[in-house]
């Protein structure tokens, strides 16, 4: 028997995560959302994943633009990072209001850790979530910036021991 919602959220929330921002161009109409689920999958080839709740208006729009971006939070992004997850935010607002580049048809927010333009190459349904699979095309790094973590429903930095 399975453990009731509640309880795995209370598990999930002892693990830290890093916190991304996932954007798209759907047809011209950009959008974006904050997501925690994401990973590192293949180095040969270079392979993501991103967890994409059904229930969120980005979660087809990703399938039809068959590409995303990636952009890994700063400490100092925390804001930026509650914006997105927010569902009453308008994305493309959010996007046009923030400082941003376009690589590989996606847009990738300005004065991440990291940003990566990604394919979709696999997208596999799991529960409540889809699991894209993105082959990453082109990526940024900027090791001076110290990334945005997510524990026990609140943000904060990370700083290597």
């Amino acid at each position: 028997m399975a453990v009731d919602g509640d309880t795995f959220r209370a598990l999930m929330r002892q693990f830290p995560a890093g916190v991304t921002i996932v954007t798209f161009d759907d047809d011209g109409a950009l959008g974006g959302l904050t997501v925690s689920s994401f990973c590192s999958l293949s180095l040969e080839p270079p392979l993501v994943l991103v967890c994409i709740d059904h229930g969120v208006a980005s979660h087809d729009a990703i399938a039809r633009a068959g590409k995303f971006g990636v952009s890994v939070c700063a400490a100092d992004q925390g804001g930026l990072a509650w914006d997105f997850a927010n569902p009453e935010k308008d994305k493309q607002a959010l996007l046009e209001a923030t400082p941003h580049s376009l690589a590989g048809g996606v847009p990738l927010l300005g004065d991440c850790v990291a940003t990566m333009a990604c394919r979709v190459v696999a997208a596999h349904e799991a529960g409540d979530h889809t699991i894209y699979v993105g082959q990453v095309e082109s990526g940024t790094t900027d090791e001076s910036r110290k990334p945005l973590a997510y524990c026990r429903a609140g943000l904060g930095s990370f700083s290597p021991a």
